[in-house]
């Protein structure tokens, strides 16, 4: 079971981009950057795909401000 896990913590290090590449990372830490990491998939699936932005426009507001999207930390 143990190696089990180990693996898909592994396997979690691989796919979260957000994750900083040097240096060990707490499996607090990692949860946390995936959690993050699907929240802004989640609002960009949201969004749709992106719009040109004509000059003048000001860009889209998230509908989850970044502070609330923090939920472990």
């Amino acid at each position: 079971l143990l190696y089990d896990r180990k693996g898909c913590y592994s396997r979690l290090r691989a796919l979260v981009p957000t994750l900083p590449r040097h240096g060990r990372v707490s499996k607090v830490e990692l949860l946390q950057h995936v959690i993050d990491y699907i929240w802004d998939l989640q609002l960009a699936l949201q969004r749709g795909p992106p719009r040109p932005v004509a000059t003048g426009d000001t860009p889209e507001a998230p509908c989850i401000p970044a502070a609330d999207r923090i939920l472990c930390r």
